[in-house]
């Protein structure tokens, strides 16, 4: 009775034990991170062996910005995953960054500095007060003769003198190490308040038959860690094609270090609202005519700038359109460029958000948005050219190889030295993949990479609208860009060899055609001059005539022929007393809703070409109207 007593005891210990829950580190090691314009997919593996029965697994040294939502976890192996649990442990602060550790090695070495150098302060200040307590060299019993005299006091200020030298340099050897200790406490209270160095682990239960080994794939998203595209626009001079240089700068705080990772980008957002939007019963009903008002006021708005849009004009100082130039919501994606008068809108849900002016050849403004018309004035920049300093460009022996696409007006270029990429295009997003193990550091700091290069054929012209500015501005029209699903992003813009300053890669609003703002061509000379001779006042009756007539001139200076759009306008009257008559706009295109007048021209180097436009007004002469 008492050896059954004894095996039912043994064999519910065993089942007890066998059934009892036991806890196992896991290893893992980050392979593969996939970066989105915000957030990032991490991709972990691991492999360990389970023993019989339930064990938890923790896989630390996991980001503590993870989404709890995201975490996947794949087993391969004679086990069942029973859950998967996410917790904090700020019991193991995340690995202390090499750029601390160095900083704290720096510190330390300083301090052990400034020690010695205080003890050699004591040790020479000691010696001063010997020297001074020493100065009555009258002997109490002896005097001492005139030689022995000035023996002594040649030692002493000799002496002296060396000491009070060696205490200023120990002094200011002091201060300057201690000068270099608090910028490094400053950094590191930077680099440490940045961060919460608290880690996050996974506890996945698992449960086996027996003994085995698994693999793991744990895949999960974090937060702050994004990248954005910028680019190169570079053009030898207006008979070559554009060089488009692409690059993603990424950056990330999540808590973790990718280290020799296979890294991709993706122009895909998973924080964003995929639901597609429902349109919901529409219901009349009977307002008051002041809101009837307010509404056609908002509908006229709507129908030329959409609801919910900013609109305006950006304007010179003095009054003068700035065409081409950029107009972005800061931190988003949205963006628009002026048109030739200035004129811009573009969508924002926000109204409150701040938008970011900027144009080669002026400083950049922020503005906050507002309901209605806004005008921005963006005042020139004085900066010159030789203070902009170009950094990441290699004018060496660099072997391209040229590899046309289907398309006919770009060409993909392949730098041998530059980091090797693959693009691949999904429904609704562009992957690059890039194919050396890469590096981004939990630092915040931006990390570049180059993903493509292209050739791109380009139309090249000049528009110049001599009436508000007397400048030739250069525009490049690249057909069929869609194919190479660019995202917006600022560009560096390099003509014939010249760095001429930032600009904005629109491709939101660009339709059919890409077009790119080159900025002004001093090569290119416009002037509008008023000739006086076929410009008069006459007085009729109670009528007073006004004629005007302008030469416009469009000179080129470049060493190839070059294609020049130039605008003018005729007035348009607003009242029957106002009559506009005759109209001179010989080989012009008049638009006859807005009058204005475009001529398309060709002009040959080192020739020019002159246009006459001209018209009258007559109106009552008690009346002042202006006619230019």
């Amino acid at each position: 009775m008492r050896m059954q007593l004894l095996l039912l005891i043994g064999i519910f210990c065993g089942l007890s034990a066998q059934s009892q829950q036991k806890k196992q580190a896991v290893d893992s090691k980050i392979e593969r991170v996939t970066v989105f314009l915000q957030g990032a997919q991490v991709n972990r593996s691991a492999k360990t062996t389970i023993g019989v029965g339930k064990t938890e697994l923790v896989f630390g040294n996991i980001s503590p910005q993870i989404d709890k939502q995201s975490i996947q976890v794949k087993a391969e192996g004679k086990i069942t995953i029973l859950s998967v649990i996410h917790q904090l442990n700020f019991l193991k602060e995340q690995e202390t960054r090499e750029e601390i550790k160095n900083l704290d090695l720096q510190k330390q070495s300083l301090q052990e500095k400034i020690a010695t150098e205080k003890n050699q302060l004591t040790v020479f200040k000691q010696e001063e007060s010997l020297i001074l307590k020493n100065q009555d060299i009258k002997g109490i019993q002896t005097t001492l003769k005139s030689t022995e005299l000035k023996d002594a006091a040649d030692f002493q200020r000799a002496r002296l003198t060396e000491v009070y030298t060696r205490l200023s340099d120990i002094e200011k050897d002091i201060k300057k190490f201690e000068s270099e200790t608090e910028k490094i406490n400053n950094q590191l209270r930077a680099l440490n308040e940045k961060k919460n160095l608290s880690t996050s682990e996974l506890l996945v239960t698992v449960t086996a038959k027996e003994a085995t080994s698994a693999n793991f794939q744990v895949s999960y998203l974090v937060k702050k860690a994004s990248w954005y595209p910028t680019y190169d626009i570079r053009v030898k001079d207006i008979s070559s094609p554009i060089n488009l240089e692409c690059k993603a700068n990424v950056s990330q705080q999540s808590g973790e270090d990718w280290k020799d990772i296979k890294l991709s980008l993706s122009s895909g957002n998973p924080g964003e609202d995929g639901t597609r939007p429902t349109l919901y019963p529409f219901y009349l009903h009977y307002i008051s005519a002041e809101a009837a008002a307010n509404i056609s006021k908002q509908r006229q708005l709507s129908s030329m700038y959409g609801s919910n849009t900013f609109f305006g004009k950006v304007t010179t100082p003095s009054g003068e359109p700035v065409p081409y130039a950029s107009v972005i919501i800061k931190g988003s994606k949205t963006a628009a460029t002026t048109n030739n008068e200035g004129f811009f809108s573009l969508p924002g849900t926000d109204m409150a958000s701040t938008l970011v002016v900027t144009s080669v050849g002026y400083e950049s403004v922020e503005v906050l948005g507002s309901r209605g018309y806004m005008s921005v004035i963006l005042p020139e920049s004085v900066k010159q050219l030789q203070e902009v300093v170009v950094t990441g460009y290699s004018t060496g022996n660099s072997s391209y190889d040229y590899s046309y696409d289907k398309s006919s007006n770009y060409k993909r270029k392949k730098d041998e030295s530059a980091i090797t990429t693959t693009t691949s295009y999904q429904p609704t997003t562009t992957v690059y993949d890039i194919e050396e193990a890469y590096t981004v550091l939990n630092d915040g700091k931006t990390y570049t990479a180059d993903i493509a290069s292209y050739e791109m054929k380009a139309d090249y012209e000049y528009y110049a609208a001599p009436k508000i500015a007397a400048e030739a501005y250069l525009t490049a029209r690249v057909t069929d860009w869609q194919e190479l699903n660019l995202l917006p992003g600022e560009s560096n813009l390099f003509f014939e060899g010249t760095f001429l300053g930032k600009s904005l890669l629109d491709v939101v609003n660009a339709g059919d055609t890409l077009n790119l703002s080159l900025g002004k061509d001093k090569a290119v000379v416009v002037k509008r001059t008023l000739l006086k001779e076929y410009s008069q006042k006459k007085f009729l009756g109670s009528n007073r005539t006004d004629s005007r007539q302008y030469e416009i001139t469009v000179r080129n200076n470049k060493s190839q022929p070059i294609q020049i759009t130039i605008e003018d306008q005729f007035p348009i009257s607003t009242t029957k007393e106002i009559e506009v008559d005759d109209k001179v706009a010989k080989d012009a295109r008049v638009d006859e809703n807005t009058q204005k007048i475009t001529w398309l021209l060709t002009v040959e180097t080192k020739k020019e070409e002159k246009r006459v436009m001209g018209y009258s007004v007559k109106y009552p002469k008690d009346k002042r109207v202006a006619v230019e």
